[in-house]
């Protein structure tokens, strides 16, 4: 496997030093290493972590799109779409893998149903985590936010479930069997 430079994919939509930029990188810095720490726990191949990383630290890059007054974000879409947006980027960069990983990596991912229930602007599919890799990625986003104050503060195990409640009782269920696999 070809090795991504993804600080080069990065600092094509990011500029560096900009405020978007001081919060996608410590987040994305993060969420890696948590999910690089368990990728090595269940003995990963180094093709595995290698995903992991480059996946891991390009999985957000979809927020250039979306409007958020955190991240100071001129796009025109809501943050939600920074899924579907993130995939496209990466598609376009020829990472159709990495793209996977930025379009499911909310949560332990949303339902079709969820997308229409709520009418959620996505196309109506189900986003969720498939490969192990998708998933570990997935799992460690759910302990990192991207809010200022809260950015390099990890949430515990009884917060991130709290989060995950939100989404119902599907959603918690698969965080219960992830929470089992990954600690």
């Amino acid at each position: 496997m070809e090795q991504t430079d993804y600080f080069q994919i990065i600092n094509k939509y990011i500029e560096p030093g900009s405020k978007t930029y001081s919060i996608y990188l410590p987040h994305v810095t993060l969420v890696t290493t948590k999910a690089l720490k368990i990728a090595q726990k269940l003995n990963l191949s180094e093709k595995q972590l290698r995903f992991i990383e480059e996946a891991g630290m390009l999985h957000d890059i979809g927020i250039v799109r979306v409007k958020d007054e955190y991240f100071e974000c001129a796009g025109k879409l809501p943050y939600i779409c920074h899924l579907s947006e993130g995939a496209k980027i990466l598609e376009s960069e020829g990472l159709p893998k990495h793209a996977r990983v930025a379009e499911r990596h909310a949560g332990v991912g949303i339902f079709k149903w969820q997308i229409e229930q709520q009418k959620l602007l996505l196309p109506p599919k189900d986003y969720v985590p498939e490969t192990i890799e998708e998933k570990i990625i997935g799992w460690s986003d759910i302990f990192f936010s991207k809010t200022p104050r809260n950015l390099f503060r990890e949430r515990s195990q009884e917060e991130a479930r709290t989060v995950i409640a939100k989404f119902g009782k599907e959603n918690e269920k698969i965080f219960d069997e992830w929470q089992k696999e990954f600690e």
